[in-house]
Protein backbone atom coordinates (compact mmCIF):
# COMPACT_ATOMS: atom_id res chain seq x y z
CA UNK A 1 0.00 0.00 0.00
CA UNK A 2 2.86 2.36 0.89
CA UNK A 3 4.45 1.65 -2.45
CA UNK A 4 1.25 2.75 -4.20
CA UNK A 5 0.88 5.89 -2.06
CA UNK A 6 4.45 7.00 -2.53
CA UNK A 7 7.20 8.10 -0.15
CA UNK A 8 5.70 11.45 0.79
CA UNK A 9 2.43 9.83 1.83
CA UNK A 10 4.29 7.32 3.96
CA UNK A 11 6.01 10.14 5.83
CA UNK A 12 2.64 11.85 6.35
CA UNK A 13 1.16 8.65 7.79
CA UNK A 14 4.06 8.31 10.19
CA UNK A 15 3.49 11.84 11.39
CA UNK A 16 -0.14 11.11 12.28
CA UNK A 17 0.70 8.61 15.01
CA UNK A 18 1.58 9.09 18.69
CA UNK A 19 2.60 12.60 19.72
CA UNK A 20 3.16 13.99 16.24
CA UNK A 21 6.89 13.39 16.49
CA UNK A 22 7.74 16.49 18.57
CA UNK A 23 5.93 16.06 21.93
CA UNK A 24 3.91 19.25 21.41
CA UNK A 25 0.18 19.80 21.82
CA UNK A 26 -2.02 20.11 18.75
CA UNK A 27 -1.57 23.88 18.75
CA UNK A 28 2.21 23.55 18.67
CA UNK A 29 2.71 24.52 22.32
CA UNK A 30 4.69 22.43 24.77
CA UNK A 31 2.52 20.76 27.44
CA UNK A 32 2.82 22.27 30.92
CA UNK A 33 4.79 20.24 33.47
CA UNK A 34 4.76 20.35 37.24
CA UNK A 35 7.90 21.74 38.82
CA UNK A 36 9.48 21.11 42.20
CA UNK A 37 9.87 24.89 42.50
CA UNK A 38 6.79 26.87 43.47
CA UNK A 39 6.12 30.55 42.76
CA UNK A 40 6.93 33.04 45.52
CA UNK A 41 3.30 33.47 46.55
CA UNK A 42 3.14 29.78 47.54
CA UNK A 43 6.36 29.62 49.60
CA UNK A 44 4.67 30.23 52.96
CA UNK A 45 1.05 30.36 51.88
CA UNK A 46 -1.81 29.02 53.97
CA UNK A 47 -3.78 25.90 53.06
CA UNK A 48 -7.57 25.86 53.08
CA UNK A 49 -7.53 24.49 56.65
CA UNK A 50 -5.29 27.33 57.85
CA UNK A 51 -2.09 25.27 57.88
CA UNK A 52 0.90 27.38 56.85
CA UNK A 53 3.39 25.96 54.36
CA UNK A 54 6.95 25.62 55.69
CA UNK A 55 9.43 25.19 52.80
CA UNK A 56 11.92 23.51 55.15
CA UNK A 57 9.53 20.80 56.36
CA UNK A 58 8.00 19.32 53.22
CA UNK A 59 7.72 15.73 52.06
CA UNK A 60 8.82 14.71 48.59
CA UNK A 61 6.15 13.61 46.14
CA UNK A 62 7.68 10.14 46.02
CA UNK A 63 7.49 9.82 49.80
CA UNK A 64 3.70 10.40 49.78
CA UNK A 65 3.03 8.47 46.56
CA UNK A 66 1.76 11.57 44.79
CA UNK A 67 -0.14 11.04 41.54
CA UNK A 68 -1.80 13.56 39.23
CA UNK A 69 -5.10 11.67 39.15
CA UNK A 70 -7.83 11.22 41.79
CA UNK A 71 -8.16 8.02 43.76
CA UNK A 72 -11.51 6.61 44.89
CA UNK A 73 -13.11 10.02 44.41
CA UNK A 74 -10.49 11.79 46.53
CA UNK A 75 -8.36 14.56 45.05
CA UNK A 76 -6.08 17.36 46.23
CA UNK A 77 -8.61 20.16 45.70
CA UNK A 78 -10.72 18.57 48.45
CA UNK A 79 -7.82 18.07 50.84
CA UNK A 80 -7.43 20.20 53.97
CA UNK A 81 -3.75 20.85 53.11
CA UNK A 82 -4.31 22.07 49.56
CA UNK A 83 -3.29 25.63 48.64
CA UNK A 84 -5.50 26.76 45.73
CA UNK A 85 -4.24 28.42 42.55
CA UNK A 86 -2.89 31.92 43.21
CA UNK A 87 -1.58 32.98 39.79
CA UNK A 88 -4.17 31.80 37.29
CA UNK A 89 -2.39 28.72 35.92
CA UNK A 90 -4.87 26.27 37.46
CA UNK A 91 -2.21 24.56 39.59
CA UNK A 92 -1.81 24.95 43.34
CA UNK A 93 0.52 23.77 46.08
CA UNK A 94 0.40 21.84 49.36
CA UNK A 95 1.23 22.67 52.98
CA UNK A 96 2.85 19.24 53.38
CA UNK A 97 4.32 18.28 50.00
CA UNK A 98 6.93 19.97 47.85
CA UNK A 99 6.35 21.38 44.37
CA UNK A 100 3.31 22.39 42.38
CA UNK A 101 0.20 20.27 42.93
CA UNK A 102 -2.57 19.44 40.50
CA UNK A 103 -6.04 20.02 41.98
CA UNK A 104 -7.00 16.63 40.53
CA UNK A 105 -4.01 14.89 42.12
CA UNK A 106 -3.86 12.62 45.16
CA UNK A 107 -1.37 11.39 47.77
CA UNK A 108 -1.43 9.36 50.98
CA UNK A 109 -1.40 12.56 53.08
CA UNK A 110 -4.93 13.33 51.92
CA UNK A 111 -7.30 14.56 54.64
CA UNK A 112 -10.80 15.58 53.57
CA UNK A 113 -11.48 19.28 54.11
CA UNK A 114 -14.67 20.16 55.92
CA UNK A 115 -16.20 23.64 55.71
CA UNK A 116 -15.51 25.69 58.77
CA UNK A 117 -12.05 24.22 59.42
CA UNK A 118 -10.22 27.34 58.26
CA UNK A 119 -10.02 30.71 59.95
CA UNK A 120 -11.74 33.60 58.20
CA UNK A 121 -11.57 37.38 58.47
CA UNK A 122 -14.64 39.16 59.85
CA UNK A 123 -16.10 42.65 59.74
CA UNK A 124 -14.45 45.04 62.18
CA UNK A 125 -16.75 45.81 65.13
CA UNK A 126 -17.53 49.50 65.52
CA UNK A 127 -16.09 49.57 69.04
CA UNK A 128 -12.94 47.48 68.39
CA UNK A 129 -9.70 48.95 69.74
CA UNK A 130 -6.24 48.20 68.38
CA UNK A 131 -4.62 45.49 70.51
CA UNK A 132 -1.28 47.31 70.31
CA UNK A 133 -1.91 51.07 70.33
CA UNK A 134 -5.57 51.20 71.50
CA UNK A 135 -6.74 53.37 68.58
CA UNK A 136 -10.28 52.82 67.27
CA UNK A 137 -9.81 50.32 64.42
CA UNK A 138 -13.01 51.09 62.48
CA UNK A 139 -11.71 54.62 61.86
CA UNK A 140 -9.11 53.24 59.44
CA UNK A 141 -10.97 51.03 56.91
CA UNK A 142 -8.17 51.25 54.31
CA UNK A 143 -5.41 50.34 56.75
CA UNK A 144 -6.79 48.09 59.49
CA UNK A 145 -5.85 44.47 60.10
CA UNK A 146 -6.93 41.56 62.28
CA UNK A 147 -5.79 38.25 63.74
CA UNK A 148 -7.50 35.22 65.24
CA UNK A 149 -6.08 32.64 67.62
CA UNK A 150 -6.72 28.91 67.59
CA UNK A 151 -9.19 29.31 70.46
CA UNK A 152 -11.16 31.89 68.40
CA UNK A 153 -9.84 34.88 70.35
CA UNK A 154 -9.80 37.70 67.80
CA UNK A 155 -7.84 40.95 67.85
CA UNK A 156 -7.99 44.00 65.59
CA UNK A 157 -5.34 46.53 64.61
CA UNK A 158 -5.36 50.01 63.12
CA UNK A 159 -2.50 49.25 60.71
CA UNK A 160 -0.07 46.63 59.43
CA UNK A 161 2.58 48.05 61.76
CA UNK A 162 0.51 47.14 64.80
CA UNK A 163 -0.47 43.77 63.30
CA UNK A 164 3.14 42.73 62.63
CA UNK A 165 4.19 43.97 66.07
CA UNK A 166 1.46 41.84 67.63
CA UNK A 167 2.68 38.86 65.61
CA UNK A 168 6.31 39.44 66.64
CA UNK A 169 5.59 40.03 70.33
CA UNK A 170 2.32 38.22 70.92
CA UNK A 171 3.04 37.58 74.60
CA UNK A 172 3.17 41.33 75.22
CA UNK A 173 -0.36 41.95 73.95
CA UNK A 174 -2.42 38.74 73.67
CA UNK A 175 -5.01 37.74 76.26
CA UNK A 176 -4.63 34.07 75.31
CA UNK A 177 -1.83 31.52 75.07
CA UNK A 178 -3.34 29.92 71.95
CA UNK A 179 -1.35 30.17 68.72
CA UNK A 180 -2.28 32.68 66.04
CA UNK A 181 -4.40 30.78 63.51
CA UNK A 182 -4.88 33.56 60.95
CA UNK A 183 -3.80 37.11 60.24
CA UNK A 184 -5.07 39.57 57.62
CA UNK A 185 -3.71 42.93 56.43
CA UNK A 186 -4.66 45.50 53.80
CA UNK A 187 -2.85 45.21 50.48
CA UNK A 188 -1.05 48.52 49.98
CA UNK A 189 -2.18 48.87 46.36
CA UNK A 190 -5.77 47.59 46.40
CA UNK A 191 -6.62 48.12 50.09
CA UNK A 192 -8.25 44.69 49.99
CA UNK A 193 -7.95 42.48 53.07
CA UNK A 194 -5.43 39.75 52.19
CA UNK A 195 -3.85 36.81 53.97
CA UNK A 196 -1.09 38.35 56.05
CA UNK A 197 0.71 35.03 56.46
CA UNK A 198 1.35 34.71 52.71
CA UNK A 199 1.72 38.44 51.97
CA UNK A 200 5.12 40.11 51.62
CA UNK A 201 6.07 43.36 53.31
CA UNK A 202 8.17 46.26 52.05
CA UNK A 203 10.03 47.66 55.06
CA UNK A 204 9.18 51.31 54.57
CA UNK A 205 11.38 53.67 56.61
CA UNK A 206 10.29 57.11 55.36
CA UNK A 207 7.36 58.41 57.41
CA UNK A 208 6.81 61.20 54.88
CA UNK A 209 6.35 58.94 51.88
CA UNK A 210 2.97 57.55 52.89
CA UNK A 211 0.17 59.40 54.65
CA UNK A 212 -0.81 56.46 56.84
CA UNK A 213 -1.97 56.15 60.46
CA UNK A 214 0.81 55.96 63.05
CA UNK A 215 3.06 57.55 60.40
CA UNK A 216 5.24 54.49 59.81
CA UNK A 217 4.20 51.00 58.73
CA UNK A 218 5.52 48.12 56.63
CA UNK A 219 3.71 48.10 53.27
CA UNK A 220 1.92 44.75 52.69
CA UNK A 221 1.47 43.28 49.21
CA UNK A 222 -0.37 40.15 48.12
CA UNK A 223 2.29 39.49 45.46
CA UNK A 224 6.03 39.95 45.45
CA UNK A 225 5.89 41.61 42.02
CA UNK A 226 3.86 44.51 43.45
CA UNK A 227 6.28 44.85 46.36
CA UNK A 228 9.25 44.95 43.98
CA UNK A 229 7.58 47.71 41.95
CA UNK A 230 7.05 49.66 45.17
CA UNK A 231 10.67 49.53 46.36
CA UNK A 232 11.98 50.22 42.85
CA UNK A 233 10.42 53.69 42.98
CA UNK A 234 12.93 54.94 45.58
CA UNK A 235 16.67 54.79 46.19
CA UNK A 236 16.57 53.92 49.88
CA UNK A 237 14.76 50.56 49.49
CA UNK A 238 15.87 47.42 47.65
CA UNK A 239 14.46 43.94 47.16
CA UNK A 240 16.31 42.93 50.33
CA UNK A 241 13.81 45.14 52.15
CA UNK A 242 10.94 42.87 51.08
CA UNK A 243 10.25 40.24 53.75
CA UNK A 244 7.69 37.64 54.75
CA UNK A 245 5.71 37.76 57.98
CA UNK A 246 8.13 35.29 59.58
CA UNK A 247 10.87 37.95 59.41
CA UNK A 248 9.16 40.07 62.04
CA UNK A 249 10.75 39.58 65.43
CA UNK A 250 11.01 41.97 68.38
CA UNK A 251 13.91 43.84 66.79
CA UNK A 252 12.01 44.31 63.55
CA UNK A 253 8.81 45.29 65.35
CA UNK A 254 10.64 47.89 67.41
CA UNK A 255 11.38 49.76 64.20
CA UNK A 256 7.68 50.46 63.85
CA UNK A 257 6.15 50.24 67.35
CA UNK A 258 9.09 50.32 69.74
CA UNK A 259 7.31 52.54 72.25
CA UNK A 260 4.66 49.88 72.83
CA UNK A 261 7.13 47.06 73.45
CA UNK A 262 8.35 46.28 76.97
Amino acid sequence: MLALLGTSSAVALAGCGGDGGNGDDDDGSTPATLSDEVADEYERATAINGERRDPDSLSTKDAVNYQDQPQDGKQCSGCAYYIPDKNGDGIGACALVEGNIEPSGYCVSYVAYEDGDTAQAVDVPADARCAVCDMKVANFPEWNAQAVHADDTREFFCTSGCATTYYAATDDFAETDADIAGLWVRDFETRDLVDGTSAVYALETDSDRVDDPMRLNPAPFATRADAVAYVDEVDYLTEEDIVELSAFDRDQASQYRGKFLE
